[in-house]
């Protein structure tokens, strides 16, 4: 057995021997092709190259996230007196923009991080004198730059440049329209000189320092201060506090998300000796029954005392409402479609006449490329303006990365 045993080792050594001699002759000459003497030089030059040209972080502690989109609008527009005007201009409701982000752990229950995003700046309007014009998107804004402390069960505390609570309450929406048929989107596309504005919102971030509450039972509450010494001409200035109360939930095949604001001034004087501690309330409430993808918002505001911005005593008020509905459904396999009819009022009280406006949009979804593209068309009556019966067709294109 032993003896056999050494035959069977022997012959098997043997055979092990010579075929990895025989590979070594059929591997040897392509190692040599693949790794000369050069080999390793050039790609120490590749990686160099590499680094040189890749976006790193500081450091390894805390991440780093980039993202944000490109977004253009066309559009053309036709006044009460007959002008009309085709453009091609950033006047939607989405600007490019971009963000950084990130975050770290400074112990099991704390969470430090920060957020810096840039927009893309227009300085017109889309008013009819202006549609044809250069609106200089070249340039960039700061939209928000703040660094925020959270802990899971106390909540997160925001200080720096950034949106109040308020911010959106009046536009919640459930159909994915990308801000084109809501009431931000009354303020977005006011492309006509005359028309009063929807929003009633501050529509730009603030110098503030904020708290956001865990979310209880579907429930978010949020309130700031919010520096605003550009709201009147002393160095007293006039501060803000804003507050917001949200809801996200979802009852068998109903899908709700609703939302309430208020915003206040410290009832502090302007540089004419008026009382300056006007107030105003807005929200929205938004449905959707899942399976069918049919859904519906209903957004209203109204300003107390003039409103928070105004340097005047006891001026007018302004109040808006506004519904829309349709149905978002992915019926062609490549993202969710979403068609509606939209309908809204504004009223100011020194005005004679209502501002009304009804629309109606498409919006294509595009899951495999991140793209929306749309086409909406809005028609606005207003009696007490010249040019007030308006036309107004918005199209436009949105990539997120």
């Amino acid at each position: 057995m032993i003896g056999g045993l050494l035959k069977s080792t022997s012959s098997l050594a043997i055979v092990a021997a010579a075929g990895m001699f025989i590979g070594g002759l059929a591997l040897t000459p392509a190692m040599a092709a693949d790794l000369g003497g050069d080999c390793c030089a050039d790609l120490e030059e590749r990686v160099a190259d590499l680094e040189a040209t890749t976006a790193r972080k500081g450091n390894r502690k805390v991440s780093l996230k980039i993202s944000g989109w490109v977004a253009r609008d066309i559009g053309w527009l036709e006044d009460g007196n007959g002008n009309s005007e085709f453009y091609s201009a950033g006047h939607g409701p989405s600007r490019s923009r971009v963000w950084f982000t990130g975050s770290a752990k400074m112990s099991a229950n704390w969470t430090a991080g920060y957020k810096l995003r840039f927009r893309a700046a227009g300085g017109l309007s889309g008013a009819i004198t202006q549609a044809g014009v250069n609106d200089n998107t070249r340039t960039t804004n700061v939209d928000e730059n703040y660094v925020y402390l959270k802990n899971a069960q106390l909540g997160t505390i925001i200080a720096g440049f950034a949106y109040a609570p308020t911010d959106g309450v009046a536009n919640i929406s459930l159909a994915g329209r990308g801000g084109i048929g809501d009431a931000a989107g009354l303020n977005g596309w006011n492309g006509v000189a005359g028309i009063n504005s929807y929003d009633l919102q501050q529509g730009s971030s603030q110098n503030l320092i904020s708290y956001i509450s865990p979310t209880i039972a579907g429930f978010t509450v949020a309130v700031a201060w919010l520096d605003q010494n550009d709201v009147a001409t002393d160095d007293s200035g006039v501060d803000l506090w804003d507050m917001a109360l949200r809801y996200a939930g979802e009852f068998g095949p109903i899908r709700l998300a609703a939302g309430i604001g208020y915003t206040t001034t410290d009832d502090d004087t302007n540089f004419a000796n008026a009382a300056v501690d006007g107030a105003n309330v807005m929200g929205s409430v938004a449905l959707m029954h899942t399976p069918t993808g049919l859904n519906v918002a209903f957004a209203a505001g109204t300003e107390i005392d003039g409103g928070v911005n105004t340097l005047a005593a006891d001026v007018s008020d302004r109040q808006f409402w506004h519904v829309e509905g349709g149905i978002s459904q992915n019926f062609f396999g490549m993202g969710k479609t979403s068609l509606y009819g939209e309908y809204g009022e504004y009223d100011d009280d020194a005005a004679t006449a209502d501002t009304t406006m009804w629309g109606l949009g498409l919006v294509q979804n595009f899951d495999s490329a991140a793209t929306e593209l749309w086409i909406a068309y809005r028609n606005w009556e207003d009696d007490d303006i010249t040019d007030g019966d308006v036309q107004q067709v918005l199209a436009g294109m949105r990539i997120k990365f």
